[in-house]
């Protein structure tokens, strides 16, 4: 064993077309802040969708209201988007709309189920407020999973049906 002062090696990862010590060949991106700056509209530099974090709280924002649905039988499952919403409304455009969407739709979906709750204590509409029951969980647990899935790809959902109350 030696205890001469050894040279550096070369940091081959960064070889440009002049060898080691060159251009980087990853561009500006670093220079402007790391791999992971951020660009004026909330995503990475030189990436176009959103952070991995980002996603992990939208796919929570979708699967929030049909778990509070099921806690609450139906009934505040627009809570968790708009609490969600609340706070990343001015941080990032990806879970402002995916929020926005979820809430809207949560609500637009509260509505079916009070209407169908209301028919279903009428005698002559209660088929039809049945009906509008089952529509609104089977609604509601399709078209959040669906929901969850696609923003954990990064992509926007946009649900099928909802009134614009938040954007």
């Amino acid at each position: 064993m030696s205890y001469e002062p050894q040279q550096p090696r070369p940091d081959y990862r960064s070889q440009g077309p002049t060898g080691p010590g060159g251009p980087d060949p990853r561009g500006q991106q670093y220079a402007q802040g790391g791999p992971h700056a951020q660009g004026p509209n909330g995503y990475r530099a030189g990436s176009s969708g959103p952070r991995d974090d980002e996603r992990t709280v939208a796919v929570l924002t979708h699967l929030a209201g049909p778990i509070a649905a099921i806690v609450s039988v139906g009934w505040l499952g627009f809570l968790g988007p708009l609490i969600v919403w609340f706070v990343y409304k001015d941080k990032s455009p990806f879970l402002r709309s995916a929020a926005a969407g979820a809430f809207n739709f949560n609500v637009t979906m509260w509505l079916v189920n009070l209407v169908g709750w209301i028919l279903l204590f009428t005698v002559i509409l209660s088929p039809v407020g049945l009906l509008l029951i089952a529509a609104y969980w089977v609604l509601l647990l399709v078209c959040h999973i669906m929901a969850a899935v696609r923003a954990g790809r990064g992509v926007v959902y946009r649900y099928p049906m909802q009134l614009p109350i938040l954007r």
